[in-house]
């Protein structure tokens, strides 16, 4: 990515070059020409990639091209939006029955040793195909989702999970465009809390299912952490406490992922780095893209700056701008709009900053879920 010159700024020395740029030095490079338009940048990049996808697409004889697209009408009736979708060379295949359609519109996301699975927000129609890929990333799963099912009157997610004991267990459904009847199980709901802290409703859920039939049929129990975010609306940013309360969910999943009892007080608010062997995270919001590619990127980013890894950077080196071009690579237009991307530096800085003046950055009273 292109050199990050410093802006006239106020911010101290000690930040890092790429954390004393201005928004403005991002965004108008005729206003300051010694600093490149960085969002700018990345988005004719993307622009590129899926051009060079379209014109030598996976059906075609010839090897597929590393951004090409399924065949739409693969896809079509499983995608929410039409434009958004994953890499035919870089996705999550269900495991279905022989000829059957494994489609799901999720991709695998791997920065440095943390795992995660981006997927849309689910169809009515694909609860199926998602309890599915729960059942095959491990047996204690964490799903981050970052939407409300409804927002301005529009469905961003069908609810796939049991709002109460009343509902539990909710039966997954069968995908009858499948015709795979193999596949059935049930969703229970162990318990629910609203946590201030993360400004989330955190509930525990076990998913049992039966695959196969006859003698090739096997049971497998998911124990399920599900935390749903209250403060992020669809293409904007978190503010005020919001923001404060998206760090530590972030902790928090991480925490929970790492399958050891969350210790963010002995730690000073750090996330666990070493997520090498830990599954995947779910990560959701509507399409997938936007708020779980900033969620992502900012994931990884204060795992980085916890281990020190972002302390002694070149003047050149901008990790931001890199990471959202490695989940970009990964996963169509991750990290959505200028206003989540200008929102990574914000955090980064602000986390900075506490951590330069002996502020916790990030932490929380010890709990275990």
């Amino acid at each position: 990515m292109a050199a990050p010159s410093i802006s006239s700024s106020s911010y101290p020395p000690s930040l890092p070059a790429f954390l004393r740029q201005s928004k403005a030095g991002r965004h108008h490079p005729q206003k300051h020409p010694h600093i490149h338009a960085k969002f700018i940048d990345l988005e004719w990049q993307q622009r590129n990639r899926l051009l060079q996808g379209a014109q030598q697409p996976a059906t075609s004889t010839t090897p597929p091209h590393r951004f090409s697209r399924l065949n739409p009408s693969l896809t079509a009736t499983r995608n929410r939006y039409l434009n958004v979708e994953p890499y035919a060379q870089n996705r999550i295949k269900l495991r279905v029955a022989d000829r059957l359609n494994d489609y799901i519109n999720a991709s695998p996301i791997q920065l440095g040793g943390r795992k995660y699975i981006a997927t849309q927000g689910p169809k009515e129609g694909g609860l199926n195909g998602f309890w599915r890929m729960v059942r095959e990333v491990g047996e204690k799963v964490v799903v981050v989702m970052l939407t409300q099912t409804h927002e301005a009157g529009r469905e961003k997610c069908f609810r796939y999970y049991p709002l109460s004991a009343e509902e539990s267990p909710l039966v997954v459904p069968e995908d009858e465009e499948m015709g795979d009847d193999r596949f059935c199980g049930e969703v229970e709901l162990v318990r629910t809390e609203d946590d201030w802290d993360t400004r989330s409703q955190i509930r525990r859920m076990r998913l049992r299912t039966r695959h196969g039939e006859g003698e090739g049929e096997k049971e497998k129990e998911v124990e399920i952490h599900h935390l749903l975010f209250s403060g992020w609306p669809d293409f904007l940013i978190p503010e005020g406490d919001d923001r404060a309360a998206l760090v530590e969910l972030i902790h928090l999943s991480a925490d929970l992922n790492t399958r050891l009892p969350t210790t963010r007080n002995q730690t000073n608010g750090a996330t666990p780095t070493d997520q090498s062997n830990a599954p995947p995270r779910i990560i959701h919001c509507s399409a997938g893209v936007g708020r779980s590619g900033t969620f992502i990127a900012l994931d990884y980013l204060l795992s980085h700056m916890q281990t020190g890894e972002l302390d002694d950077l070149p003047p050149d080196k901008d990790p931001v701008a890199d990471t959202v071009d490695l989940l970009r690579q990964q996963r169509m237009m991750m990290v959505q709009g200028e206003s989540q991307f200008n929102f990574l530096y914000e955090v980064l800085r602000e986390r900075w900053m506490a951590r330069l003046e002996g502020g916790d950055a990030g932490g929380g009273a010890e709990r275990g879920y």
